[in-house]
């Protein structure tokens, strides 16, 4: 995949509201399905769903413990983002 794909794949993911919404959760701490399933009302398959979309844009990681698999803002990745976000906006100042 090339890196116009790939960050295409990233930004769409990025603009599925509840991939955000997600996101906003983990922001404040890693949490497993469960969790999220109290805290967004959704059923199970549809947050997997999510999941696995934000895990193959390398937003998120999963780690096992005990039974449960706790997921993590993966911060190296959104940090990258951060930085090619940040010199677009600075291209489009300048031109």
């Amino acid at each position: 995949m090339d890196i116009t794909h790939h960050y295409s794949h990233i930004f769409r993911t990025l603009g599925h509201p509840e991939c955000l919404h997600l996101l906003e959760i983990l922001a404040r701490g890693p949490a497993c399905v469960c969790d999220l399933i109290r805290l967004t009302g959704k059923r199970q398959p549809y947050i997997s769903q999510q999941l696995i979309a934000l895990r193959h844009a390398d937003l998120v990681t999963a780690e096992r413990q005990g039974r449960n698999i706790l997921y993590r803002l993966n911060y190296r990745r959104l940090e990258e983002l951060e930085r090619i976000i940040s010199a677009l906006l600075q291209q489009i100042h300048n031109t």
